[in-house]
């Protein structure tokens, strides 16, 4: 959340962090944190440096543009996720309505995060292919693009699927703060009753057509006998030069990442949750939802809030202001693939890597180990 004083309205105050303020304290799902009588002004507004240090909140300043980004609750679980219960979504959709995940309560849902600088984006026919498989199950699909640039970096990907589902764009990451999204393509379970029953992991169409392209040819040694797949990869990449050395070791490593991948589990757990339900041997317990969520500590949740303020700069032109939160972002939480992503999608130099981070996708992968881009799915 980004405030420009240093007290807000209790109703904007839960609007921008999920927590509700009520007699007994700061509230959210089961868990609700006592403020003390400093906590207000005497307009009643929340005075945020003092609500924020009871909820473990980092406050990251930027007084040369006369913002503060209040991150996520760091102290009440340490997981991204502080409650199973589902938060508000409100998001706009490439057709020009708004998505509330609210209104599919009595709905199982599966949240797709996915985004136009990710190879995923090409699966979106998938899902939605699977999507009419499953809605006789009472199951709706919900893509969401996170994209800062908007919804014309993604327009193209969603109009080639043509789906039938919602399909929303997150230009703020909100999946991230939200749901603890820091890869894509990552799925989220909701039950009926507006419970998360899976935390954010890994998901996949049953199959990845990237990884598909990949298998059908070797493209280090055989380039010229696989153009299309490699138009697949440039447009990824965004690199319309020759095949570069940079863009051989990425091939290489994304062959790892599919080897290691597991589309085919995933598919199988999703249509036993479509079909059982509740009942469903992959459906978790509220406390197991929460301790899989990945951990928050303090750095992670400045790191949220340096990211904040990044995007809004770069959505209001000041790309180097931009840069500059966004490289915070990387360092203090280095496994965050959306943060990392992202910026770099802005910034290409003539290899077809950023040049304004000391980071890359090619540098980051080897350090990591391809096989790890992906955490392995736990059923």
């Amino acid at each position: 959340m980004l405030v420009s004083t240093d007290t807000v309205d209790p109703a904007v105050f839960t609007a921008g962090t999920g927590w509700s303020i009520k007699p007994q304290g700061a509230c959210k799902g089961e868990h609700c944190v006592p403020l003390p009588a400093e906590a207000r002004d005497a307009a009643g507004d929340l005075v945020v440096e003092v609500v924020a240090g009871r909820l473990g909140m980092p406050l990251v300043v930027d007084a040369e543009h006369g913002l503060t980004a209040v991150g996520p609750e760091a102290a009440v679980t340490g997981r991204m996720l502080t409650t199973a219960e589902a938060p508000e979504l409100t998001l706009p959709t490439f057709d020009g309505a708004t998505f509330q995940l609210s209104r599919l309560r009595g709905t199982k849902v599966l949240l797709v995060a996915w985004a136009s600088w990710c190879g995923c984006a090409h699966d979106l026919p998938l899902w939605a292919e699977l999507r009419e498989r499953l809605r006789g199950n009472n199951l709706e699909i919900v893509t969401v693009a996170m994209d800062v640039a908007g919804p014309d970096a993604g327009r193209q990907f969603v109009e080639r699927a043509t789906p039938r589902h919602p399909a929303a764009i997150d230009a703020e990451h909100s999946l991230g703060r939200l749901f603890g999204v820091v890869n894509v393509p990552s799925g989220v379970w909701i039950d009926e009753a507006g419970m998360i029953v899976r935390p954010a992991e890994p998901a996949f169409p049953g199959r990845v057509v990237i990884f598909d392209e990949l298998r059908k040819a070797d493209l280090a040694r055989e380039a010229a006998a696989s153009a299309g797949t490699l138009d697949r990869m440039r447009e990824v990449l965004r690199s319309d030069e020759g095949l570069s050395d940079s863009t051989v070791s990425l091939v290489e490593m994304t062959r790892v990442i599919a080897d290691h991948a597991e589309p085919e589990l995933y598919l199988r757990m999703l249509l036993d949750w479509a079909d059982k339900g509740a009942d469903s041997e992959y459906v978790l317990t509220p406390d197991e939802v929460v301790e899989r969520s990945a951990p928050r500590p303090p750095d992670v949740a400045t790191a949220a809030a340096h990211f904040e303020l990044g995007q809004h700069f770069e959505r209001h032109g000041d790309h180097l202001a931009a840069v500059a939160h966004w490289r915070r972002a990387h360092e203090l939480q280095p496994l965050n693939w959306t943060y990392k992503r992202q910026a770099w999608r802005f910034e290409y130099g003539p290899d077809g890597q950023p040049d304004r981070y000391d980071s890359s996708m090619e540098h980051d992968l080897r350090a990591v180990g391809p096989e790890n881009y992906y955490p392995r799915l736990l059923p």
